[in-house]
């Protein structure tokens, strides 16, 4: 699923997600709701730049928040953070916002099982060093070991 496909099926879903707005961690937007694209980029920046800020008032060794709401009495920005990726949404007033931080998750969340999945190759590369290993310790060994099995074999 790409990431406009998965706005669309947020806002669709979501009564009190107004507009929303997919981004990096460095700020750069990935897709938005909003038509406007340099508004929507600004946004992103500026999402981007209040995690920062609650870092430095946190402190670097909590990291990013998962989540972070800002309520007003027009509605609630809300940001969640799920593995690369960011959004950030306006509400509804009065959101039902654990519920409005669980779509937005699930949101991020299908973006990401639509990456393909990289494979761990931990235990081919170990096998793969000791048959080189093997080989290059051995090689005068084995290539006599075949002149032989191929002398016998004529």
């Amino acid at each position: 699923m790409d990431a406009g496909q998965a706005l669309a099926e947020l806002t669709e879903i979501s009564s009190q997600i107004e507009l929303a707005l997919i981004f990096d961690a460095r700020g750069e937007l990935v897709e938005a709701t909003l038509s406007d694209r340099p508004t929507a980029e600004s946004l992103a920046f500026g999402a981007a730049a209040l995690l920062a800020c609650t870092v430095q008032v946190g402190g670097p060794e909590r990291g990013e928040p998962i989540q972070v709401e800002l309520a007003y009495s027009e509605g609630s920005l809300l940001l969640v953070r799920e593995g690369d990726l960011r959004i950030l949404a306006f509400t509804s007033p009065d959101p039902i916002a654990g519920l409005a931080f669980f779509e937005l998750r699930a949101c991020l969340r299908k973006l990401d099982e639509s990456k393909p999945k990289r494979r761990w190759r931990g235990i081919g590369k170990a096998i793969q060093a000791t048959v080189a290993k093997d080989t290059a310790s051995g090689d005068d060994t084995s290539s006599s070991a075949r002149k032989d099995a191929d002398d016998a074999t004529q």
